[in-house]
């Protein structure tokens, strides 16, 4: 299918909410993350980082990976309709029946990842929305697919805020770790509700060749996002297994932290670029590719680099987090990296080779799990670093898979794209260091180091106006002339 004169437009105005959207959402995780980890232990901290990651396998699993396939399925608007129920249908079978079985065998779990004080209450509180999950997910998807991306992040923009309010209130009574349980079971809800708000209900149904057509392209779909979820969560894993839940709080702090960025800037440009890739065809899906990198690599670039500059200040949450400064130092320069491959993978599936992304996705588990293996004894920072390791390993024959996927990408003018936005960020970061120098620090308080952020934003968009207007007239023009892409 040929893409409309007006997706270009369109892709480039839905990141845009994309963007308001991952700002908001992220931004009210992270404050539910920082108020979690100003009230709690690293040790309880750890405690919700193994309760989301159980969580996070089950919602991949109870979807099958049939809303994602909603999107990619080819044909008209009213066959996408027609098959949403049928993909409700096995969403809400396998969901429903995941919830149960977690429920069941939460003590089990909790035991097996050292969480028995108050883990399966986690993992149940967690996991028992997961029908919820599964119906928002098949409307909001459907609205993706047509590129509806001011009405398909309401129910996520308005969801996370009310449910990040309800868990830092609870925060403040003391409940602990049930507070975040209760912010993602209200947040669950209310996005279900608020899906049907902006779109009419889907109602469940059944087509034996929707089903086979939304499982063949969503299993390896979600075979590659579950293998994703458990190469970024491996570390998680073996950290708690090996190192306790101690190091696991410092790590786990210092990684959300690092995966800030790669969540608003990369999971937003690649989750608005997918549709126009699936159906641009020739130059245009060629220069889509280069548009999204760049835009995702001049997006990172900055804010990985200040997370890295800004890292010792942790210790504003309290001396005990002082452990992770040095751990996300590391872990942003892996944010970096990961959001590059991020899009090479995007790039392959809206080519249609899913399977090749999922090879990918198993190949980056395999690396990371012989490199954390070997160095995980040696201590969080060891594992930091293996991560930076194992996604540079892998990122390489991604990125090639993703060239050939789509002829007639330049690397030349992808240089071009992401020059500006080099220099800007060297400026920043010698303005960070000279103003550092000058005391604004952690031992100046939150106020200083909040400054500090302000100036160095600032420092970095001066720059990037000034030499790279080209930069500044491409994304103005791009929200009116379609052949911006071309």
């Amino acid at each position: 299918m040929r893409a409309h004169p007006d997706a270009a437009r369109s892709t480039a105005r839905g990141a845009l909410w994309l963007a308001t959207n991952g700002i908001v959402v992220k931004g009210a995780h992270t404050v539910v993350l920082l108020a979690l980890a100003a009230a709690l232990t690293p040790s309880a901290l750890g405690l919700v980082a193994l309760g989301t990651l159980v969580a996070t396998v089950a919602a991949i699993l109870g979807g099958l990976g049939t809303a994602s396939a909603l999107v990619h399925l080819p044909g008209s608007a009213a066959d996408a309709q027609r098959a949403a129920r049928t993909a409700l249908t096995l969403g809400l079978v396998t969901s429903t029946l995941l919830a149960a079985g977690l429920w069941v065998a939460a003590p089990s779990l909790a035991s097996a990842l050292r969480a028995e004080a108050g883990g399966a209450a986690v993992i149940r509180g967690l996991t028992v929305v997961l029908p919820c999950l599964a119906v928002a997910g098949v409307t909001t998807e459907l609205l993706r697919r047509r590129l509806a991306f001011a009405r398909r992040i309401v129910p996520d923009t308005v969801s996370a805020v009310v449910g990040a309010v309800v868990a830092v209130l609870l925060v403040a009574q003391g409940v602990g770790v049930m507070a975040l349980v209760a912010g993602q079971v209200v947040q669950a809800l209310l996005m279900m509700v608020l899906a049907w708000a902006v779109h009419p209900p889907v109602l469940p149904g059944w087509d034996r060749a929707d089903a086979r057509a939304l499982v063949s392209f969503g299993l390896p779909f979600s075979g590659a996002h579950l293998l994703e979820v458990v190469q970024l969560n491996l570390d998680y894993l073996l950290v708690a297994r090996v190192l306790g839940a101690l190091a696991l709080g410092h790590y786990s702090l210092s990684y959300r932290v690092a995966n800030m960025p790669y969540l608003m800037v990369a999971v937003v440009v690649t989750g608005a670029a997918f549709p126009y890739l699936c159906r641009a065809q020739g130059p245009l899906r060629a220069r889509g590719v280069e548009v999204a990198l760049a835009v995702t690599v001049s997006l990172m670039l900055p804010a990985c680099v200040l997370l890295a500059l800004v890292a010792d200040d942790l210790v504003l949450l309290g001396p005990e987090w002082a452990p992770a400064a040095p751990v996300l130092v590391l872990l942003a320069g892996y944010a970096l990296l990961l959001a590059v491959l991020q899009v090479g993978l995007t790039v392959l599936n809206a080519a249609g080779r899913p399977g090749h992304a999922l090879g990918v996705r198993l190949l980056h588990l395999l690396v990371l799990a012989l490199v954390l293996l070997a160095v995980v004894e040696a201590g969080i920072a060891a594992v930091a670093l293996g991560q930076v390791v194992a996604v540079a390993a892998v990122g390489v024959p991604a990125l090639w898979l993703a060239r050939r996927s789509v002829p007639g990408t330049s690397a030349a003018r992808l240089l071009a794209d992401v020059r500006p936005a080099l220099v800007a960020t060297a400026a920043m970061a010698l303005a960070v260091v000279a103003l550092r120098s000058l005391g604004l620090d952690a031992a100046a308080g939150v106020w200083a180091v909040a400054l500090l952020a302000v100036a160095a934003v600032g420092v970095f968009l001066v720059v990037l106006r000034t030499v790279g207007p080209q930069t500044w007239r491409s994304a103005r023009a791009l929200l009116s002339r379609p052949e911006v892409l071309a």
